[in-house]
């Protein structure tokens, strides 16, 4: 797979908290707002968005780790892999986003798709961002 897009966003929280939120997809629905159902199976987690998206229905699996968590999104017309790695100190947390797909299989030309996505997860990461220091007020 190859590297789309990258977006970086910081906050003041901390590692854990970000993990909580991301190593769990459910919560994708209070941070990504074209994202109408995600349910949970054992292994995976199966997402339904708006019929305006690229991908209306996907099956996401996540690898977490201690700075980073990947989601991996298979079925949907694009697969991806969304990695998110975290870094940070003293309540001062950095989430970066990555964003990779075998780009011989979109379908679509990268040139278009690159700045549409990197925009649109700009903004869900944003929201990230708000979702993680709210629950970090709320906590202290």
């Amino acid at each position: 797979m190859e590297k789309l897009l990258t977006n970086i966003v910081t906050i003041n929280a901390t590692a854990d908290q970000a993990r909580k939120i991301l190593a769990n997809p459910v919560h994708l629905l209070k941070w990504v707002p074209e994202i109408e159902t995600v349910n949970q199976d054992e292994h995976s987690f199966t997402v339904t968005r708006s019929q305006g998206a690229l991908n209306h229905f996907e099956v996401i699996t996540v690898e977490a780790g201690d700075s980073r968590i990947i989601y991996h999104s298979r079925q949907g017309r694009l697969a991806y892999d969304l990695a998110f790695t975290l870094t940070g100190a003293d309540h001062h947390l950095q989430i970066q986003e990555a964003l990779f797909s075998d780009t011989a299989k979109i379908g679509l030309p990268v040139k278009l798709i690159a700045p549409i996505a990197k925009h649109a997860l700009a903004i869900n990461l944003m929201n990230l961002g708000r979702l993680i220091e709210g629950m970090t007020q709320v906590s202290s």
